[in-house]
């Protein structure tokens, strides 16, 4: 009888121990393959949940390992804020107002993240349904501003194009 090893199993590190951006990577992959599967509605609440994951790893980033805060403070302070506009505009923005990116920054939440979040609404509120076209133009805004802000951030983490 000839002997043979077992390949070992690969598990992935359980969501909860993930570091913000292997949540923004594992939540974008979720995001493209609900889109590749005809799940438009689906696709775009998940866009907005990446990017929202995005701003949260943004923030500690800035706060926690740029400025010293304590982790359970700024977790607190997101937590608080509760949704993106809240976290985008009352703590992201006026801490990145000492930087060049500011405006780049802010132009991305009023040209991209402002329209996605709004279409995110009228899913989850309003009960509307998504569209392939609208849907992919919308991925387009979100891996543009995912793409921008690990730049900024200094991240190596690529995020695959919407198709």
């Amino acid at each position: 009888m000839a002997t043979r090893k077992l390949r070992p199993i690969k598990k992935k590190k359980p969501y909860t121990d993930a570091s913000d951006e292997e949540k923004v990577a594992r939540n974008w992959t979720k995001t493209l393959g609900l889109f590749e599967r005809g799940e438009y509605s689906a696709s775009t609440l998940r866009a907005a949940i990446t990017l929202e994951l995005m701003v949260n790893f943004a923030i500690r980033e800035e706060l926690v390992v740029e400025k010293g805060l304590p982790l359970e403070f700024v977790d607190k302070l997101l937590k608080d804020a509760n949704g993106i506009t809240r976290k985008y505009q009352g703590i992201f923005l006026p801490i990145m107002l000492e930087y060049e990116e500011h405006d780049e920054l802010k132009t991305l939440w009023n040209s991209h993240i402002k329209k996605v979040n709004e279409r995110r609404n009228r899913i989850a509120h309003g009960g509307e349904f998504d569209n392939k076209k609208a849907v992919k133009e919308l991925l387009q805004m979100a891996h543009h501003v995912l793409e921008r802000i690990v730049v900024i951030f200094g991240s190596t983490q690529t995020f695959r194009a919407p198709g």
